[in-house]
């Protein structure tokens, strides 16, 4: 590998804001070359020489194939993949809600999470790497007015168990992350106004007395950590939640 890569080649994708975005700064700083990928391009500070940013929809075989040339072209070897990009839906109950919003949401978090593993795996196998899943608690508790969203979660993780199964015995590494309540300001709040229609109230009071929600740099540090274990521990799944959620239904608020 390249004497400036020491960790190889890492790609992130919905890495424009949040989550994605954060664990591209992590990864450059843990030491990895890193590749951001998002459908609207990424911004980063001057000082992170070690991020391109790419142009990407997980739901355009042609845009995932695109990325599959740059990764096979690039002088250092992919050895991470973190499927990050993903989308949420309205907070619509199952009577009310529009199967189209059902069909994008699975395209995306589901397809698209399987279209770029499929794309990128011989290079992991190939490098000895590790795919690493962005997931959520949903994917083992449902809430009401969230099931389009839940169900694609969920269908996520019984792809990445499947996929942990089906490689065994091969050099690669299987990760899901699963995080519960994420903050909901500009640095992390994309998911929460999509999701209420951009109400200002209705996402105010998701986190009405609420202390210290996860950040993406929280997500990121998992992501840091699972990613820079030696190669022979493999953390299938990460749980995590703020202190103040100890469960989907039972959150404590101060106010």
């Amino acid at each position: 590998m390249s004497s400036q890569s020491p960790c190889g080649l890492a790609v992130v994708t919905g890495a424009s804001v949040g989550i994605g975005r954060a664990t591209a700064q992590a990864l450059e700083k843990a030491g990895y070359t890193v590749i951001s990928a998002a459908r609207r391009l990424p911004t980063f500070p001057s000082a992170s020489t070690g991020i391109t940013t790419h142009q990407l929809d997980v739901t355009d075989p042609d845009s995932v194939a695109e990325l599959e040339r740059t990764v096979a072209a690039h002088p250092v070897p992919l050895t991470l993949l973190v499927n990050n990009a993903g989308i949420p839906t309205h907070a619509d109950t199952i009577a009310d809600s529009d199967l189209a919003d059902w069909r994008a949401t699975y395209e995306t978090n589901v397809i698209g999470s399987v279209r770029t593993t499929q794309a990128l795996l011989p290079h992991l196998v190939a490098n000895r790497g590790h795919a690493v899943f962005i997931g959520s608690t949903v994917a083992r508790v449902a809430y009401e007015r969230g099931a389009a969203y839940a169900a694609s979660k969920h269908a996520l993780t019984a792809m990445v168990q499947t996929l942990r199964l089906e490689l065994n015995g091969e050099p690669v590494r299987i990760t899901e992350i699963a995080p519960g309540m994420m903050r909901g300001d500009e640095a992390g709040g994309e998911f929460m106004r999509e999701r209420f229609n951009n109400d200002p109230q209705a996402i105010a009071a998701v986190y009405q007395g609420v202390e210290h929600p996860l950040t993406p740099e929280d997500i990121a540090e998992c992501v840091r950590w699972c990613a820079t274990l030696p190669p022979h521990v493999d953390i299938d799944l990460i749980e995590v939640r703020p202190l103040a959620q100890a469960a989907q239904h039972k959150v404590h608020r101060t106010s």
